[in-house]
């Protein structure tokens, strides 16, 4: 299945979605399913759909500096604000790519 491009964010529009959305929406979302799951302490983590990668920053404080998380987005302007966040970005692996076409 061929991802979409026609609806895709540009820079500007990922950056507000990371500003507006992830403070009230999508970031408590993110914590409270990454609580769920507990993925514990050298845990692998793939985030797919993952967006400005709120949930794989969650993710990342849980399995600590020996696990791995992986942020996987279509959206190629969504990775860029999520390579851009302090605190973790360079710590996880950012992969544009179709949810429908992982190995």
């Amino acid at each position: 299945m061929k991802a979409s491009t026609q609806w895709q964010l540009d820079r500007r529009a990922a950056e507000l979605y990371e500003t507006v959305l992830v403070p009230w929406i999508l970031g408590p979302a993110a914590q409270v399913l990454v609580d769920h799951i507990q993925p514990p302490a050298g845990a692998r983590v793939m985030d797919v759909g993952c967006g400005t990668g709120v949930a794989a920053r969650h993710a990342l404080r849980s399995v600590g500096d020996k696990g791995r998380v992986a942020g996987v987005d279509v959206n190629p302007a969504m990775l860029t604000v999520a390579k851009s966040l302090s605190g973790a970005g360079d710590q996880i692996e950012w992969l544009e790519g179709n949810a429908m076409d992982l190995p």
